[in-house]
């Protein structure tokens, strides 16, 4: 005779799903994860056009600049790429198609290069390439159609407001 075993149904039916995504997919959850553990770090977004953006990371604080002139940034990104991640494996936001293309040096550090595409509800497709650290598993370049960001993480420090 089987025992039902209510507690372990419910806990069944209430967790989020989570899906099994493709190992290079899994590379690049795993880099943003690494970032986020990172204590410092700064992005560098060049858009077509010539627009440059930049944040860093430092001292738990996040910092913005864009045209002239740094200033407090109000949003921890860590939890708002938390909050990415946590979508991207419930199946909301789709990471498929991720395949290592190559290899490459990115200011000093040997990168793995690996490509995919992302859909997103209210926004067309996407597809990308990120560039990740064969040592630490740290993002070094991100690429897009229109878009190139660069991460830094040695000697940043927060910048004069």
């Amino acid at each position: 005779m089987r025992k039902n075993h209510p507690i372990a149904i419910l806990l069944a039916l209430a967790s989020t799903p989570v899906l099994a995504l493709e190992p290079a997919c899994e590379a690049i959850l795993k880099a943003s994860e690494a970032r986020m553990q990172q204590p410092a770090w700064h992005s560098i977004t060049e858009l077509v056009g010539g627009m440059k953006m930049e944040a860093i990371k430092s001292g738990g604080k996040f910092y913005r600049k864009v045209g002239e002139g740094w200033m407090n940034f109000p949003v921890d990104i860590d939890a708002a790429e938390r909050d990415l991640i946590a979508q991207i494996r419930s199946g909301e936001i789709k990471l498929t198609q991720c395949k290592k293309t190559g290899s490459d040096v990115v200011d000093g550090v040997d990168v793995t290069i690996v490509s995919s595409h992302t859909e997103m509800q209210g926004l067309p497709p996407a597809s990308g390439q990120l560039s990740i650290g064969e040592d630490d598993g740290l993002p070094y370049r991100q690429t897009a159609k229109g878009m190139t960001v660069i991460y830094k993480y040695e000697g940043v420090t927060a910048p004069k407001l």
